[in-house]
């Protein structure tokens, strides 16, 4: 999907109705889903750099990043235990993600090399 193809939702003030309002949320969700599909593409392209499968969780890592989002969610004035409990899973989700393919991409069933 081209997001740059879909027409420009209204600003806020200038909606017209509940069309126009409805009509720039569901906009903002094909950018949200498109935005998912890039970083999925970021995360399989990461699995080419993890030496081994226990590298890939990265503790450290995501507690940097939640740490992060935290900060960005309050600046943006949201709310930082919500905007948290949005990554969190989807951080887990991408991991596995990860792992998932790392192991494809080594040949690996089950924990154990395919003959």
């Amino acid at each position: 999907m081209d997001t740059a193809t879909l027409k420009e939702p209204k600003e806020p003030a200038a909606c017209q109705g509940l069309e126009d309002i409805r009509a720039a949320i569901d906009h903002l969700d094909r950018q949200l889903i498109e935005l998912l599909r890039r970083r999925k593409a970021y995360v399989l392209s990461a699995a080419r750099f993890k030496p081994n499968e226990a590298s890939i969780p990265a503790p450290e890592r995501v507690t940097r990043m939640i740490a992060d989002r935290r900060v960005w969610a309050e600046e943006a004035g949201l709310d930082p235990e919500f905007v948290v409990s949005l990554f969190e899973p989807t951080i887990d989700w991408f991991i596995e993600l990860q792992i998932q393919h790392w192991r494809r991409q080594q040949n690996l069933v089950g924990g154990s090399r395919t003959p």
